[in-house]
């Protein structure tokens, strides 16, 4: 049949088929990379890609990254997949009290993808490989809607503002010392534009997330009730989009363009899901490292 894009939102999000994403010829991904500058989110069913296809599938995209290190981390996959399961590396569902349980509730924050490194994410594409039978969506919003939907006199006081986004500042929402110290060593604050432009559509989308620490150039409590705003607007629900998880879906998503987050579900249910990420093409600040203390606050 070829491939075929069904719209799944009025804003963004479509749903991918008649294609299997280990086999694509060139013309086909052309369609799909045109496909995904458009619509943020693309949905494919029935993959069943192993870690190896979903990598050589990724990197069409681009570089891509390494995933950060962390407790929660599996050292058995490669290093260029994100374990996000409630399963050990031995297969053993992990429990109640597991610290690596509380580092991945990071994950239901709202957030973009690498937004604390100083080469933010472009894509991710996470597969399913087992479910829980209810609970355990992902959630993306639409930050194109979002910009769209801002009074103009608010989008040209953001047009040209910096915010600053911190690994440490947002697993610090979570609980004190999830990160390990070398990890927070590795990954100090950046800068990032606030309004980022998109080279092929030229749309322009609101920056932020539960990295987002405050904004250079405000007091930190006042770039915060800034950011505290702008995420309210952006996660209203005419902006949001639900997927349903089923074995074998992959979902691919562009940082640059939305948030996501987990929702809930009964831990003592297995649900592994393996995330690959492609690299951003460049920082969206000249310097973005935060060398200023001050301006580091978490």
């Amino acid at each position: 049949m070829g491939l075929s894009v069904r719209r799944l939102h009025p804003h963004f999000a479509a749903e991918v088929t008649g294609v299997y994403l280990r086999d694509l010829d060139d013309p086909t991904f052309a369609q799909l990379r045109t496909a995904f500058e458009e619509h943020s989110v693309l949905v494919f069913h029935d993959q069943h890609l192993t870690d190896d296809e979903q990598i050589t599938f990724t990197r069409r995209f681009g570089a891509l990254e390494e995933t950060t290190r962390s407790i929660a981390q599996n050292a058995r996959v490669a290093p260029q997949i994100a374990d996000l399961s409630n399963v050990d590396a031995d297969g053993n569902t992990l429990p109640a009290d597991d610290r690596r349980l509380l580092y991945h509730q990071g994950n239901q924050l709202w957030h973009s993808d690498s937004s604390f490194k100083p080469i933010p994410a472009m894509a991710s594409l996470l597969s399913a490989r087992e479910v829980p039978s209810e609970g355990g969506e992902t959630e993306y919003a639409s930050l194109r809607a979002a910009w769209d939907a801002l009074p103009r006199t608010l989008q040209s006081r953001l047009d040209g503002m910096v915010a600053v986004h911190s690994f440490a500042y947002s697993r610090g929402q979570i609980a004190p010392g999830l990160l390990l110290p070398e990890q927070e060593t590795a990954l100090p604050p950046v800068k990032q534009q606030l309004v980022r432009i998109n080279d092929v559509t030229g749309r322009k989308a609101i920056y932020l997330g539960s990295h987002a620490s405050h904004i250079v150039g405000l007091p930190v409590d006042e770039g915060r009730r800034l950011l505290r705003d702008l995420l309210a607007h952006a996660t209203q629900p005419p902006f949001v989009f639900q997927h349903r998880w089923r074995v074998g879906d992959c979902v691919m998503w562009d940082n640059r363009a939305v948030l996501h987050r987990g929702r809930p579900w009964d831990t003592r249910r297995r649900r592994v899901m393996h995330r690959t990420t492609v690299a951003g093409d460049g920082p969206t600040v000249p310097d973005p490292i935060v060398t200023d203390s001050a301006l580091a606050a978490r």
